[in-house]
Formats: C-alpha cells, sequence, structure tokens
C-alpha cells in the first residue's frame, strides 16, 4: 500500500459546513437571527419614534434660535445692599450656547459684573459662545457673587446616541416577547 493509496486523515480540520452544522447545534431551539433582526429594527425605528416625541416636547427649546437675555441693575440696588439687604437681581443665570447677556445698569452707581465695570446708564453684552458654569464677583449681590451657566446646545451626535440607547433595549425585550410567543406556538402540550 503506497501513500497515495492511504485515507487522507482529516482531523482538526473541518469542512466550512461541518462547521456551520456545529455552530447551528449549538445555538438553542428558540432562537432566531431572523428573529432577533426585526426585533432590533422595530426597535430602532420605536426607539427613533420617541427620541422624535420627546424632542419636540421637551428639547424644542434647546434648538430655539440664539435669544437675548436682558438683566437690568434697577435703580436704588447700591442704597439696597448698603443697607444691608438683598437686592432682586438673581444669584444665577442659565443661557444655552450662543445666547447674550445683556446687563443694563439703571442704578446711580457704578457696579462690577467679574471684569466688567458697568458705568450708570452702560450696557454690556456677555456672549455665551462655550458651556461653562462660572461664578463672578459682583457688587449687585451681598453675597458679592454671581453665576453664570451656559448649557451646550445639543448636536446630531447626541442625538443618534441617545437613540441607540433607547432602541437597543426596546430590541431586546421585543425579542424576548417575540421568542415567548414563539415557544409558545411550538409547544406541543398547549394544544
Amino acid at each position: 500500500m503506497t501513500s497515495a493509496e492511504l485515507p487522507l486523515a482529516t482531523v482538526g480540520v473541518a469542512s466550512p459546513r461541518r462547521r456551520r452544522d456545529r455552530l447551528r447545534d449549538r445555538i438553542p431551539g428558540w432562537f432566531s437571527w431572523r428573529v432577533l433582526g426585526g426585533s432590533m429594527a422595530a426597535g430602532f425605528a420605536m426607539g427613533t419614534v420617541l427620541v422624535i416625541v420627546a424632542w419636540v416636547a421637551f428639547g424644542a427649546d434647546l434648538m430655539a434660535p440664539p435669544r437675548d437675555v436682558q438683566l437690568v441693575i434697577p435703580r436704588g440696588t447700591a442704597a439696597l445692599l448698603a443697607a444691608g439687604q438683598a437686592s432682586a437681581l438673581p444669584a444665577q443665570v442659565i443661557l444655552d450656547q450662543d445666547d447674550r447677556l445683556i446687563v443694563s445698569n439703571q442704578d446711580v452707581a457704578t457696579h462690577t459684573l467679574g471684569s466688567w465695570v458697568i458705568k450708570p446708564g452702560q450696557s454690556i453684552t456677555i456672549d455665551a459662545t462655550s458651556p461653562i458654569a462660572s461664578v463672578f464677583t459682583c457688587s449687585i449681590h451681598r453675597s458679592g457673587s454671581f453665576g453664570i451657566i451656559v448649557q451646550a446646545r445639543p448636536g446630531l451626535l447626541d442625538g443618534i446616541l441617545i437613540t441607540m440607547l433607547v432602541s437597543v433595549p426596546i430590541g431586546w425585550v421585543l425579542f424576548a416577547g417575540a421568542t415567548v410567543f414563539r415557544s409558545l406556538d411550538m409547544d406541543p402540550e398547549a394544544a
């Protein structure tokens, strides 16, 4: 018997068909790639609709055009502070990115806000160009501080991330529900 007549050993090397059959044997009978794909697609569609509805209901103001926020220092503010009383001005202002804060001094005294000096009858404009949360020294509060918070405007990447975070769990819930219903239909004892 020559070496050409010996049968070839296929130890350790499996044909693609054998590998696929072994993989198929490892997957439980209740699992379906088609149901998983359909559930994920339906979850993505439902998640997209939910994100759009939530965006319109709660986030539409974030997509509004930039606005001008007025802060008026009224006449008599310096006198109130000198008497030990609190001013009626807010301790902080929350802006969206690209908004402008316009501070007008209608008082008879000069006031400061951070490094800005605002003389009587003068106005300053502070552009909110980037997201920050800062506390400035000021002369318009007894505490001597004034906070400015600039919130970032959400972008397309934020919307995609939120959609994915919502869609994947919805897809898994749909897949679990479909799998349970499929297993109930396949159960011969249920009839």
